[in-house]
C-alpha cells in the first residue's frame, strides 16, 4: 500500500479495492527499519496504535491541536534507532531533539510548552487532586489486563478473570464517587481537561470486554448503577480528540482478539478497520 505523508487524513487502497489505512495506522516500524526524519521544530509522536498509555499522549496532542508526525513502532522488534535513543517503551515525544518519555511527563510537557488551551489545572492544589484521581483509576489495568490480554506463559481462567473484573468495578465506585461530587459532565468542569485524557484509554478497553468475552460478555458489563461514569463514557465519546483517535467498543474487541491469536500489530488494525 501507499503511504501518505504524516498525519494527512489519506487512506491506502489494496489491490482488493478495500480501504483500511487512516493517518494513524502506518506501519509499525520494526528492527531493520530505518529512523525517519524528523523536523526539530515539530512534534514527534513514537506511538504504538492500541497502547493505552500511547494513546494519552497522543489525546493530548490532538485535545490542545499541535501539528505532530505520528511514528508508529514494533514493541516486540523495537528498531535499533528506538533503542538507542529512548527507554524502549512508548509514547516518546520527540521535540528540538530531545526525546521525552512517559505519558505523564510527555503530556505536562506539551501544556507547558503550547499553553492554550491549557489541560492542567492552573491552581497547583487542583493539579494535585487531579494527579491522585489519575493514579487511583491507573490501578485498575492490574485487573483489566489479566483480562484482555494474552500473558505469555500463563493461562487466566474464566472463573479468575470474573474477579478480576469484580475488582475493577470496585475500584470505579471510587472514579463514580468522584464524579458525582463534582458535579460536572468531566473531571474538569464543562470540559475536559488532562485527567480526563489521562484516564480514558482505559474505558475503551472497558467498553469492548462484553464483546471480547462473548456467551459470557454480559457478565463483564458495567453496572448501570455507575450512573455518573456512565455519562462521563458518553461525554468523553463526544470529544473532538476521542472522536479522531479512540476505538469503538467492537473495534477495540476485534483488534484485542486478532491480536491475541497472532501477534500482528497491523494485521489486527487492518482487520478490524471500519468497525
Amino acid at each position: 500500500f501507499k503511504v501518505g505523508r504524516k498525519n494527512e487524513a489519506v487512506v491506502s487502497t489494496q489491490s482488493t479495492g478495500v480501504q483500511w489505512y487512516t493517518m494513524w495506522e502506518e506501519p509499525h516500524l520494526e528492527q531493520g527499519s530505518e529512523k525517519p526524519a524528523c523536523d526539530e521544530n515539530k512534534i514527534q509522536l513514537f506511538n504504538m496504535r492500541f497502547c493505552p498509555f500511547a494513546e494519552r499522549t497522543a489525546l493530548t496532542l490532538l485535545a490542545k491541536k499541535i501539528p505532530f508526525d505520528n511514528v508508529n513502532i514494533n514493541l516486540k522488534k523495537k528498531p535499533d534507532w528506538f533503542l538507542a535513543s529512548t527507554m524502549g517503551k512508548v509514547p516518546v515525544v520527540v521535540h528540538k531533539g530531545k526525546y521525552i518519555p512517559e505519558s505523564l511527563i510527555a503530556s505536562d510537557y506539551l501544556d507547558e510548552v503550547f499553553p492554550e488551551p491549557k489541560l492542567n489545572p492552573s491552581d497547583p492544589l487542583q493539579k494535585a487532586l487531579d494527579r491522585v484521581v489519575i493514579e487511583k483509576q491507573s490501578a485498575i489495568m492490574r485487573h483489566l489486563y489479566p483480562i484482555f490480554s494474552k500473558i505469555p506463559n500463563q493461562i487466566v481462567t474464566m472463573e479468575e478473570k470474573l474477579q478480576h473484573f469484580e475488582n475493577l468495578v470496585a475500584q470505579l465506585e471510587t472514579f463514580e464517587e468522584e464524579l458525582k461530587n463534582r458535579g460536572t459532565p468531566y473531571l474538569g468542569g464543562q470540559s475536559p481537561v488532562m485527567a480526563d485524557y489521562m484516564i480514558w484509554p482505559y474505558f475503551e478497553r472497558i467498553e469492548g470486554l462484553p464483546i471480547l468475552m462473548g456467551d459470557v460478555g454480559d457478565k463483564f458489563v458495567l453496572p448501570a448503577h455507575l450512573e455518573h461514569l456512565h455519562a462521563w463514557i458518553k461525554a468523553m465519546r463526544s470529544t473532538d480528540a476521542v472522536k479522531a483517535y479512540g476505538f469503538s467498543p467492537k473495534r477495540m474487541a476485534t483488534l484485542t482478539k486478532i491480536y491475541n491469536e497472532t501477534g500482528g500489530y497491523d494485521d489486527a488494525l487492518k482487520e478490524s478497520s471500519g468497525m
